[in-house]
């Protein structure tokens, strides 16, 4: 799927900014890895365009080829050393979501009263399909692109299908009752969080906090279902590490993705990265205009207008670094 195919290249592009804010770095170089549209490009063009350079390149390939880099791009070593932090990223990623997947069935065999057959039954099927994640080169940029599919076929929902066959009326309701209860928590914890950012942002008065989080509530459930039809495969990727990729809930995947894959409908002149980064920023400045209407009829001008430039300013987290990249990028002539 194509949308499949954006995530993962910009999977790849944060794996490597990601690597290199996490180790310290000389500031010209982290610039550049955290360039997420620069490493979308690169894989992109990587998987699109075949290669038609001769096996042996002609004099003119051979001076173009050794033309002089940018002072800002990295060495190849440099490049180098992003790729195997990049690749060991994707590992890690790889042994979370079986981790995950591995608690989740304890969590059933508990909840629903799980035969030892069903149990074992469960944890074959998941051990063969983690096979799939497990053999991939994670170092080859067309892996990484096709591991946010692969990743996606193998999820909590996936598990319940497996087990539904089997699953006895007790069970059956016992597993309506496990799924309300987690989703129950997942509410609440989108709504804690985002409590918890207002709070660090501005003082609340006598009896807003509660009308808030009854308001972050209703909001939570409505990002709660649709990760539940729409997983949101780029956070397994971040999963476990201290890095949140959408601090405020603001669906930046969805901006970046859906406006990329927009963009290749519009001919050539969709394909501007300033046009690109232009309606992203569109988007994104129109959704945290909904979330401070949603707020407004709780809190004073003060308050959202101190909630508006938090979203502005640090809302886009590791995102930030692509619709900046798109924005600053030179114009297509």
């Amino acid at each position: 799927m194509k949308s499949n195919w954006i995530i993962g290249t910009l999977m790849l592009g944060l794996g490597t900014a990601i690597g290199w804010v996490v180790k310290p770095a000389p500031p010209s170089l982290v610039a550049t890895a955290a360039d997420g549209v620069s490493a979308l490009e690169a894989a992109a063009s990587v998987m699109a365009t075949p290669s038609t350079e001769p096996t042996v390149p002609g004099k003119r390939a051979q001076r173009e080829s050794t033309a002089k880099k940018p002072s800002n791009m990295p060495t190849e070593a440099q490049m180098d050393q992003a790729r195997k932090m990049q690749t060991d990223l994707a590992k890690d990623m790889v042994k979370r979501h079986r981790a995950k997947l591995e608690q989740q069935i304890e969590r059933l065999g508990d909840k629903i009263q799980l035969t030892g057959a069903q149990k074992a039954g469960l944890t074959a099927w998941l051990d063969e399909q983690m096979k799939k994640m497990e053999s991939m080169d994670l170092s080859d940029p067309l892996a990484m692109v096709k591991l946010p599919e692969v990743a996606g076929s193998i999820t909590n929902e996936a598990l319940e299908s497996q087990l539904a066959p089997s699953l006895t009326n007790e069970q059956q309701a016992a597993l309506v009752d496990f799924k309300d209860n987690e989703l129950h928590l997942k509410v609440d914890a989108l709504a804690l969080k985002s409590l918890s950012k207002l709070q660090g942002v501005i003082e609340f008065e006598n009896g807003q906090r509660d009308e808030v989080f009854k308001i972050l509530t209703k909001d939570a459930e409505v990002a709660a279902a649709a990760e539940l039809k729409n997983p949101d495969m780029s956070k397994i990727f971040t999963e476990g590490m201290g890095i949140d990729i959408d601090p405020y809930d603001l669906g930046l995947q969805t901006i970046i993705t859906d406006t990329m894959a927009d963009s290749g409908k519009e001919g050539d002149a969709g394909h501007d990265k300033p046009q690109i980064g232009q309606k992203m920023r569109e988007i994104l400045d129109k959704r945290i205009e909904e979330k401070i209407d949603k707020l407004r009829s709780v809190l004073n001008e003060k308050q959202l207008d101190a909630y508006r430039d938090e979203l502005k300013t640090k809302g886009m987290g590791v995102y930030g670094q692509v619709i900046s990249g798109f924005e600053s990028a030179s114009p297509k002539k």
